[in-house]
């Protein structure tokens, strides 16, 4: 049986914690994407559009997420465009890869802490928090959460 692609509106939030546990301001974004059910999880795509301020231009971003719900939970994340990267999320274990920048690659690993997904017909959910290190050096404590549901359904 072949899935069908569902409108859906994304929630992302996502902040940084310091050396110390203290708490970044987080960022909020909220965009239309697709989801497809896939046998073990779903596949979602959405675009991020984020502007540092009123006189720069906006910065789009194509991002996906597969992500897989079995006994061991796991979110794939793909950005794509000038500044792309693939980032493997599964609790307790390393990821390493490039961050892909117009002015060069940049060694990036992550440790993930905890990896949770939920996912339904027309929602889903994720949290995912990691270690992130950027060069060999330790960078900080981020956290992730998406949540995702069918533009047709009431509340969202």
């Amino acid at each position: 049986m072949e899935h069908k692609l569902i409108p859906v509106i994304v929630t992302l939030q996502s902040y940084s914690r310091g050396e110390h546990g203290e708490k970044e301001q987080p960022v909020k974004l909220m965009c239309h994407g697709k989801m497809k059910l896939t046998t073990d999880g779903c596949m979602v795509r959405y675009q991020e559009v984020q502007q540092e301020d009123a006189n720069s231009a906006p910065m789009v971003q194509d991002v996906m997420l597969n992500i897989q719900c079995g006994p061991v939970p796991r979110v794939t994340m793909t950005r794509m465009g000038d500044y792309g990267t693939t980032m493997v999320f599964v609790k307790d274990r390393r990821f390493e890869g490039a961050y892909h920048t117009p002015y060069g690659d940049l060694a990036l690993a992550l440790y993930a802490m905890q990896v949770q997904c939920k996912v339904a017909e027309d929602y889903g959910s994720i949290h995912l928090e990691y270690q992130l290190d950027m060069q060999g050096s330790y960078s900080a404590v981020q956290c992730i959460d998406v949540s995702f549901c069918a533009e047709s359904s009431q509340p969202c």
